[in-house]
């Protein structure tokens, strides 16, 4: 099947990307604070798991088992994803200095780490881990059986458990929790690119190499409400037991992203290039989007009703952060077609050069 064929995949990813404004904003808040938890803290927590599967099964479904090929498809969107990351930290050099990341704290190991783990913003720790879990994951598919590699990477994911929402199971384990103190010298949190990315993007490669669910679309979708719904219950009974250091990785988060992706694959919607490459900006850029909106209201003196109200706040960062999103994705077209004919002028062999010339 195409990539054109996918459409629910275009969808799915797009209404992630919200999820994630969402996850920033606390869209419910200023009504509810346990009702914006089970949205900002918990539904939220199945938008990067969707990334991460779907960016998994896109890359995997392409690849043909020859190890040159596969190598270079690989390493071309590792370096498709670079770029972004590069692309991405620079633009938020200025919040940086606003927020002052570059205080006295600011060291060469700090900035590193925060490359290489952390995000040097707040939500960019996503590209990171997706190289890193990229890398792990097809290592893994190399050389092991597709079953060992979901078990293995299933291990992963039970260590970034313990340092996340079940960290408190650690305090019962002098060894471990200082075994753990170590890790978190290296990386801030377990839900990187070493413990979270691996399992989902493994469920990707899975998913991309067996035949088309068989099963109706309303049974995946009662099996996806049915473990949202766990998952929902196993979020409130963790925070109830004070148990998570963090809140982004849960058990049943796996089964509830499986059964969406696979639902997803069986919407009757058209692709969209469009949402694509919106929803890839949307993430990017958000968080300025969430500065742009609040900086706006308190110029204009409607903090009451764009910052106070937090529904009002989320609608209007999303309605920001996807023009600012548009605006790129056109800008980003600009530039590829200007770059294209200056390739072609550079790698083109000698005689085609003074033919095009001419």
């Amino acid at each position: 099947m195409s990539r054109t064929g996918y459409g629910g995949l275009d969808w799915l990813k797009f209404a992630a990307a919200l999820l994630v404004v969402a996850n920033h904003t606390s869209p419910l808040l200023s009504y509810s604070a346990s009702a914006d938890f089970l949205v900002s803290n918990l539904l939220t927590r199945i938008a990067v798991p969707v990334f991460f599967m779907t960016a998994g099964f896109l890359l995997f479904r392409k690849l043909t088992g020859n190890p040159l090929t596969d190598r270079k498809a690989v390493q071309g969107y590792l370096l498709k994803i670079l770029k972004l990351y590069a692309i991405a930290i620079v633009l938020y050099i200025p919040l940086n200095l606003y927020t002052g990341y570059f205080s006295d704290s600011f060291t060469a190991y700090s900035v590193i780490k925060d490359i290489v783990f952390d995000g040097t913003f707040y939500h960019l720790w996503y590209l990171p881990a997706l190289m890193i879990g990229l890398l792990i994951t097809c290592t893994m598919v190399r050389f092991l059986p597709m079953n060992a590699v979901l078990a293995s990477a299933g291990l992963l994911y039970i260590v970034g458990l313990l340092g996340d929402s079940y960290y408190g199971i650690l305090q019962n384990h002098a060894g471990l929790a200082h075994l753990y103190e170590g890790m978190f010298t290296v990386f801030d949190y377990t839900r990187n690119g070493l413990f979270y990315a691996p399992i989902y993007l493994a469920m990707g490669a899975w998913a991309a190499k067996q035949p088309p669910h068989a099963s109706k679309p309303i049974v995946n979708a009662a099996l996806f409400a049915g473990s949202l719904g766990l998952m929902f219950v196993e979020g409130m009974l963790l925070r109830s037991s004070g148990m998570p250091r963090h809140d982004s990785m849960y058990v049943f988060a796996l089964p509830a992203t499986y059964f969406l992706f696979q639902w997803s694959m069986q919407w009757k919607v058209p692709a969209s290039k469009r949402f694509r490459e919106w929803r890839t900006w949307v993430y990017i850029l958000h968080p300025l989007a969430i500065v742009l909106v609040r900086g706006a209201a308190k110029a204009a003196h409607l903090e009451r009703l764009f910052v106070v109200n937090s529904l009002l706040h989320f609608a209007a960062v999303c309605l920001l952060s996807i023009a600012m999103s548009a605006f790129s994705a056109w800008l980003s077209a600009i530039i590829r077609k200007f770059k294209d004919p200056m390739r072609m002028w550079i790698t083109a062999p000698v005689d085609k050069w003074i033919t095009l010339r001419k």
